[in-house]
């Protein structure tokens, strides 16, 4: 149940931000000022203008053109560029080079040594709140910015953004959505695989230091005893800290010349894993590791775009040969679906 609120959550927020982005005159992938779009020729079919079919193109200035968010087959789209940051996080091992190779080793090092230590930590900070009264009031405001708090940030800085026509923060919060989804799908993937106890239920069930590892899809075993509930099952790795890191490491990367916005975006990121462990939900490994896979999405994507943006040839519309087309068009206050194949 609780699963389900936060995907309905997100995406409530994600509608709402591309509803407040095709209100505004907002380009959020944006193109070469020469281009010209090549579905304008259509439009005439959304106007009364009687106008002469010829093949001449006509720059387009709005929101709905071939090489926008909403075009399916540019990698400028959202939906094509999302698919290939998938892609690109699947495939990076293959493509891991020393330097690659040294980080991850050294994230498996720590993860081991924190998993030694994952219990002699819970045993300290699962009696925060009760000893500290400004933990207990901040630390359950805190950790929801690993899940709706940070979530609705990054749906409002669309809107601020959009309404006061900053494309820069537009192109951040559409990035920070596919750090979101993206992280959040390898998070869902290796709790589904690892099925490891969260504190609280360890405590409660298995009484086992560093909670019980139950393996691959085991929350589905319909002979495990009926009273176990989800938390018993999806410990490892933390979403919540995924969650704020991916958020955090798209707009420290993106607003890295603004020093302030890395420190606090990090910062909270952090104060974010930390209430996990007050909140007695995760392990520190959990965390770590769900910072990590935050941390990783966040870059790729934005690297991703970077790659995409600074090479047009990129764009899988601009392949020579590829002649199939679907995107939205609009011509004033008209909207419609363009096809070609």
């Amino acid at each position: 149940m609780l699963f389900s609120k936060r995907v309905s959550s997100f995406f409530i927020n994600f509608v709402l931000l591309f509803a407040v982005f095709s209100t505004f005159d907002v380009v959020a992938y944006p193109n070469n000022k020469a281009y010209t779009d090549s579905t304008c020729l259509h439009c005439t079919s959304f106007s009364n203008v009687n106008q002469d079919n010829t093949n001449t193109q006509i720059p387009s200035t709005n929101f709905y053109k071939t090489d926008s968010i909403f075009s399916f087959q540019s990698r400028k789209g959202y939906v094509p560029s999302l698919l290939y940051n998938f892609g690109e996080q699947v495939t990076a091992p293959f493509r891991f080079k020393t330097k690659q190779w040294i980080f991850f080793g050294a994230a498996t090092g720590i993860t081991a040594v924190l998993l030694h230590f994952d219990n002699n930590i819970d045993k300290w900070a699962r009696v925060q709140k009760q000893d500290h009264g400004w933990v207990k009031k901040s630390s359950p405001v805190i950790t929801q910015f690993g899940s709706i708090y940070g979530i609705s940030s990054v749906a409002a800085i669309g809107f601020l953004s959009a309404a006061f026509n900053k494309q820069k923060g537009v192109e951040t919060s559409l990035l920070a959505t596919q750090a979101l989804i993206t992280s959040g799908a390898w998070v869902q993937l290796i709790k589904h695989f690892t099925g490891r106890e969260d504190p609280s239920a360890s405590y409660i069930y298995s009484k086992i230091a560093g909670g019980k590892w139950w393996g691959p899809f085991a929350q589905y075993d319909q002979d495990l005893p009926v009273y176990k509930s989800v938390s018993s099952f999806d410990a490892f790795p933390s979403g919540h800290t995924a969650a704020a890191f991916s958020i955090a490491t798209v707009f420290a990367t993106r607003y890295s010349d603004i020093k302030a916005i890395p420190i606090l975006s990090y910062s909270l990121a952090t104060l974010v894993g930390i209430s996990r462990l007050t909140e007695h939900a995760h392990w520190t490994s959990d965390i770590f590791v769900g910072g990590l896979i935050g941390y990783i999405c966040g870059k790729q994507v934005v690297a991703g775009y970077d790659k995409v943006h600074q090479n047009p040839g990129n764009a899988l519309s601009s392949r020579p040969g590829s002649k199939s087309e679907f995107s939205f068009i609009q011509n004033g206050n008209q909207i419609g679906f363009f096809i070609r194949w």
